[in-house]
C-alpha cells in the first residue's frame, strides 16, 4: 500500500566521472520530478480517494500486490475508495542516468498502522511521470528517517566514440516512431533470477540500464523486492525487502 506527502530536503548524490577513454554523457535523471510526482499522488488521493488516485496516476501496464500479482487498472476499476486513505511519504530516491526510471521508497500510516512503500516510476511520451509497479508491507513501528529525502543518480556508462553524445537510445525509424526506444544494455550484471517452483518472478530496468528491479512472490505469498543503482562501475544493490506472508509468519 502507500503513503503521504513529500516533503523537504533533497540530497543528491554527484555521479562519478566516466571513464577517461570515453566522452562523459551528463546525467537526465532528476529526483524532484519524482518527488513531485509523489506529492500530485499523495494530494490527489486526499482529494479524490486512494483508488482513484492510484488509477489515475498508473501506467496502462502497471502492477500491484494484493498480495499476488495484480494488474492494476483491472484491479481498480469499480473499486469503492477506503474511508480513510492512507497517509505516506518517500525518504529515498533512486534514478536512472537517462531519467527514463526511477524507484521511490518510504513509510506510510493509516490510522495506528504502519507500514513501507515502494514504487516503479516511468518516464511517460510527454515527459511526465507515471507509476509502474507498487507494493509495500507492515512496520511494527513508524519508519525512521522520514524527515529527510535522499535522492540519488546513477553514473552514466560512457557511451561509444561513434554516439558520443547521446542520452538515450537511437530513435525507431520514422514508419515506427510509436515504438518504445530500444533498450541498452544493462549497464553492468546483476545476480541471475533465481529458479523457485511455483514462484512469480519478474525484472524490470530503466532504458539506459542504469537502474533495474527485481519483484518476486514466492509459493506461500511472501515477497521479495530488490532494486540496483550503477555507481562505481558495477550495479550496486540499493534496496532489499522482504515482506513475509501473514499466514507464514
Amino acid at each position: 500500500m502507500k503513503r503521504l506527502i513529500p516533503l523537504a530536503l533533497l540530497a543528491f548524490a554527484s555521479p562519478l566521472a566516466a571513464q577517461e577513454s570515453r566522452p562523459a554523457v551528463t546525467p537526465a535523471g532528476n529526483p524532484s520530478a519524482l518527488i513531485a510526482a509523489e506529492s500530485a499522488f499523495a494530494r490527489l488521493a486526499r482529494e479524490k480517494g486512494q483508488w482513484t488516485a492510484f488509477a489515475a496516476t498508473s501506467a496502462d501496464e502497471a502492477e500491484m500486490f494484493v498480495p499476488q500479482r495484480v494488474l492494476a487498472k483491472i484491479w481498480l476499476k469499480g473499486r469503492a475508495n477506503p474511508a480513510e486513505t492512507v497517509q505516506w511519504q518517500p525518504n529515498l530516491v533512486w534514478m536512472s542516468c537517462d531519467g527514463s526510471a526511477g524507484v521511490t521508497f518510504g513509510g506510510y500510516h493509516a490510522g495506528t498502522a504502519s507500514g513501507w512503500f515502494s514504487t516503479v516510476w516511468q518516464r511517460q511520451k510527454k515527459g511526465e511521470y507515471k507509476w509502474v509497479l507498487d507494493q509495500g508491507g507492515d512496520l511494527a513501528a513508524p519508519l525512521s528517517g522520514a524527515d529527510f529525502i535522499t535522492g540519488k543518480v546513477a553514473d552514466c556508462p560512457p557511451r561509444p566514440h561513434r554516439d558520443p553524445l547521446a542520452d538515450e537510445p537511437p530513435r525507431p525509424r520514422k514508419h515506427d516512431r510509436n515504438a518504445p526506444p530500444p533498450l541498452r544494455p544493462l549497464a553492468g550484471p546483476i545476480p541471475a533470477l533465481a529458479t523457485v517452483p511455483g514462484a512469480d518472478s519478474a525484472d524490470g530496468r530503466s532504458i539506459d540500464g542504469t537502474l533495474a528491479w527485481r519483484s518476486t512472490v514466492l509459493p506461500g505469498g511472501t515477497r521479495e523486492w530488490t532494486v540496483w543503482l550503477w555507481q562505481d562501475s558495477r550495479m550496486n544493490e540499493v534496496l532489499k525487502r522482504t515482506e513475509i506472508a501473514k499466514n507464514e509468519g
